[in-house]
């Protein structure tokens, strides 16, 4: 084995030679061996159980060791190598002119945060920073100023969020942001190509084809799945930025790790715990159910949903229905066609295909409500809207998916307040966690205000 990779290590150093590869190339082994414990070079995988053996043309023995957990990137072999090139030196053209658009003025306390993470992004070594501010109180706003520093510095921003949907939604309000700047928006579904230009916006996934590429990573909401603890994807955006560069991380729900750092002092923080219109956020109310199954083979939901739902439809109050699992969309949405024959709704999850038409559709008025996992709990806004959460006590509901749906609610100046309800056959910690948080935060705000 080791005859064969220093064999396939040299032909590789001989095309980098040719092709004229940065000289700063990095080469190490696909999958190395270190006191029988292997370790994949390119997604740091040393789980055991997350390496296979197979046919190999390279191998003597005509077997060799691969990784399964980033194969859908390509296939990692243990005689293969994994070469690793930084940026280009040259950056892009310095430019004075003012590159941000600004929809709305910040507040004093937005623009006292977008200060504070300008002057960490200003400063010079490797720094990371957390912008911990509630749902929907503008933290994209508040992280212009520091991108636009970086921008005007001829440096390369790249935001990053765990899910596509984020990704689609944030596009075309960075656009909209910063209309003279070039960017490239990389997902798995996105139909354009790599390129290298000031501004990309892509899934934490796409972090793992980069390396010391940007001058400032933005992961935008931090705590959500799959980057939350996520080892993988940590070490992907840690690979993504440079030496010298900036990690700045965005949530309203920051994960136990992440409030450890801070108390350890190793992660630096700015906290803003009310909106922009400074209307507290809402405090989720709780409602006995039942046993959900049971209603459902009677192709019904409990009363206290369908009660819900008739006040709701019949003032032409918008709502979203959040359920936990994929597996429940279907009885429940044929329950709802049987007991509101001329409701207007549409579901949503991963596996919909056309689930961004229907995102549109709620958008624009033509949806009465809409039947969704857990892939809106963040990252879109529907002004006006109400939430209830079918099962909130099953596991998929943890306390920070609950306070993001939360969220959803009273987001913007024109509709600050609303409704939450979390719809349970017994109360969970996670529940109770969840409207104590929210409530925690509201007497911050006030508390903030009271001494501002």
């Amino acid at each position: 084995m080791e005859g064969a990779v220093g064999r396939i290590q040299a032909v590789y150093q001989s095309m980098l030679k040719e092709h004229e590869v940065s000289t700063n190339a990095v080469l190490d082994v696909g999958i190395t061996t270190k006191n029988g414990k292997k370790e994949c070079q390119f997604c740091g995988n040393t789980d055991p159980l997350e390496f296979a053996k197979g046919p190999c043309l390279n191998c003597a023995g005509g077997e060799c060791w691969y990784c399964l957990k980033c194969i859908g990137m390509g296939k990692v072999k243990a005689c293969s190598m994994v070469i690793a090139t930084p940026e280009e030196e040259q950056p892009f053209p310095k430019r004075e002119e003012e590159l941000a658009h600004y929809k709305h003025t910040l507040s004093a306390k937005q623009e006292q945060l977008s200060l504070e993470c300008l002057k960490v992004v200003k400063q010079t070594g490797f720094r990371e920073h957390l912008l911990w501010a509630v749902t929907g109180s503008g933290k994209t706003e508040m992280i212009f100023a520091s991108i636009e520093w970086m921008l005007q510095q001829g440096k390369r921003v790249a935001i990053a969020a765990p899910r596509i949907d984020v990704c689609v939604e944030l596009a075309p309000r960075l656009k909209e942001a910063f209309p003279t700047v070039e960017q490239n928006v990389l997902h798995s579904q996105s139909e354009e190509g790599y390129k290298r230009v000031p501004l990309t916006i892509a899934t934490t996934h796409q972090m793992l084809r980069f390396y010391h590429a940007f001058d400032l990573v933005v992961i935008d909401e931090t705590d959500s799945f799959p980057y939350r603890d996520n080892e993988l994807l940590i070490r992907a955006v840690h690979r993504a930025v440079k030496e010298e560069g900036c990690l700045l991380y965005l949530t309203a729900t920051p994960s136990q790790t992440l409030e450890r750092r801070i108390k350890r002092k190793e992660l630096s923080v700015s906290l803003l715990p009310e909106r922009y219109h400074k209307k507290p956020l809402i405090v989720p109310t709780m409602s006995f159910i039942g046993d959900l199954d049971k209603k459902l083979k009677k192709k019904k939901v409990p009363k206290p949903v369908c009660q819900f739902i008739e006040e709701h439809v019949k003032v032409g109050k918008r709502f979203l229905l959040f359920v936990p699992r994929i597996t429940l969309l279907n009885p429940i949405e044929v329950a709802l066609r049987r007991q509101f024959p001329n409701a207007k709704f549409e579901t949503v999850s991963s596996k919909e295909s056309y689930r961004q038409e229907r995102i549109a559709q709620m958008r624009a008025g033509e949806l009465e409500f809409l039947l969704t996992t857990t892939i809106l709990e963040r990252g879109v806004t529907f002004p006006g809207v109400d939430v209830c959460v079918i099962n909130a006590h099953e596991e998929e509901f943890s306390r920070e998916v609950l306070v993001q749906i939360a969220g959803r609610v009273g987001r913007t100046a024109e509709c600050p307040t609303g409704e939450v309800v979390y719809f349970h056959n017994g109360k969970t910690k996670a529940m109770v966690q969840a409207v104590r948080a929210i409530e925690d935060l509201n007497q911050q705000a006030l508390l903030g205000r009271k001494h501002g």
